[in-house]
């Protein structure tokens, strides 16, 4: 059974655009590593990310996340065991959505899975103010 973190945070005040490219690279590296699926989108000084896999992985990396000077006033979602993780077969890797394009490829995702995955409904309304500059 998989395990999910949905959480939104505060970018530092001080992030500059090199911060939040190393925080997208790093992201990536770490949670294609360690077999995690899921989004990460940021937009008007917020992120927004779905981590979705083995428990104590994720939770470990929700620590870290939380630990992270970057990050401020983390607030998590959704926090629960998922029977069908809805990113498993978005696509091969851990994506970072940095544009408008990519952000309507997950939307479209998420409604072709409403019926099969009640999460992905909440998931989808909660990516909705999201608005890549």
């Amino acid at each position: 059974m998989s395990y999910t973190i949905c959480y939104v945070s505060k970018a530092q005040e001080h992030c500059t655009e090199e911060d939040i490219q190393n925080i997208f690279d790093e992201t990536q590296q770490h949670n294609l590593a360690n077999n995690i699926h899921g989004i990460l989108l940021y937009g008007f000084g917020n992120f927004f990310q779905v981590l979705e896999g083995n428990k104590e992985i994720v939770e470990r990396l929700f620590q870290k996340i939380c630990e992270d000077e970057r990050h401020q006033r983390v607030e998590v979602l959704i926090r629960h065991y998922i029977t069908i993780p809805i990113f498993a077969t978005y696509s091969s890797k851990f994506n970072i959505v940095k544009t408008n394009r990519e952000l309507e490829a997950v939307r479209t995702y998420l409604d072709t899975h409403k019926e099969s995955n009640p999460f992905s409904d909440k998931v989808h309304r909660l990516i909705h103010p999201f608005i890549i500059p």
